[in-house]
């Protein structure tokens, strides 16, 4: 089968941080390519040129330009799209981008799906009415909260009947979805897709058995360093502990927030127990995880946090 993915949710430059970009809607991407033909069409947001006073902006220009590579196995091709900040898309910009993703397509696509309806869906409605492609829209947590605006509903429930599926990426998004949504769709149409991992990821049974028999004494947490993920609340809850009984407690990630939470550990006076470890290649955070005896994230609000299915693999 012939897969196109059109998101705005995906890498979109080699070695592109984990702490800019999730990987999750890649490790999919990376396993269908076992068995079937998939091209990765990467919405890219194109900013004026006025706006270059704002360091995301700039930020951003770097790569305002069209790109093709191989992430791993997954062909991936970036694609600007004009984008003013607090106005919506605009149809001429969405028509422009569908109509270059039309012309460079070579194998027609099967089965077309979009992930971040905005504005991944409006585009890949026009590229699937062109080839006669099954169009799938996949529904994360952001995506609620765009429809639960009524301007936002009136525009995707136009296009809703051209979406052939909707998936969702947890029972969450599901339920607040068939709460708004009013449209002609039935049960049938709708699928629940968790995120998952590979059964080489879990820690073998002798591994396991070492580590419960053996307490490793550090608290581990893994995540980029933004508010959503509440890192203040993990280092206070940790320094409020009596009685530590020779925990520490290991942070892995980075971001905007890494300073101020150093700052909250000095003032705490707890430099000494609690480590700023850095990013770390997912394989260092699964062998971290290893040798960890606590995972703690109270990440809010999340859609599915993967995280927690890898610390629990990993005992």
């Amino acid at each position: 089968m012939k897969i196109l993915l059109i998101t705005t949710l995906y890498p979109a430059f080699l070695n592109q941080s984990k702490i800019k970009v999730s990987y999750a809607v890649h490790f999919f991407a990376k396993q269908w390519t076992k068995n079937h033909e998939v091209q990765v069409i990467r919405l890219w947001p194109s900013y004026p040129g006025f706006l270059k006073l704002f360091s995301k902006v700039r930020e951003s220009k770097k790569y305002d330009f069209e790109e093709s590579f191989m992430l791993e196995e997954v062909n991936v091709r970036r694609i600007p799209i004009n984008k003013i900040p607090k106005i919506d898309y605009r149809n001429n910009d969405i028509n422009a981008v569908a109509e270059k993703i039309i012309g460079s397509i070579r194998n027609i696509p099967d089965v077309i799906i979009c992930d971040i309806l905005n504005p991944s869906i409006y585009v890949g409605e026009i590229v699937a009415r062109e080839f006669n492609s099954k169009l799938i829209a996949s529904l994360h947590n952001s995506d609620i909260s765009y429809l639960s605006k009524e301007k936002n509903y009136k525009k995707y429930i136009k296009t809703d009947y051209n979406v052939n599926k909707i998936v969702f990426r947890s029972s969450k998004v599901e339920k607040y979805f068939k709460e708004i949504y009013k449209g002609p769709k039935n049960e049938s149409d709708f699928k629940k897709i968790l995120f998952g991992i590979e059964k080489k990821d879990i820690v073998d049974q002798d591994k396991l058995n070492r580590k419960i028999s053996e307490s490793k004494k550090i608290i581990l947490t893994a995540s980029s360093l933004k508010k959503l993920k509440n890192v203040d609340v993990l280092i206070k809850a940790f320094t409020m502990i009596k009685n530590r009984n020779g925990y520490v407690l290991k942070i892995i990630g980075d971001g905007p927030e890494r300073k101020r939470l150093e700052g909250i550990v000095d003032e705490l006076n707890c430099r000494e127990l609690i480590f700023f470890e850095g990013e770390k290649s997912r394989k260092e955070v699964l062998n971290n995880m290893e040798e960890s005896e606590i995972f703690v994230m109270v990440s809010s609000p999340e859609t599915f946090g993967l995280v927690y299915i890898e610390a629990m693999a990993k005992g």
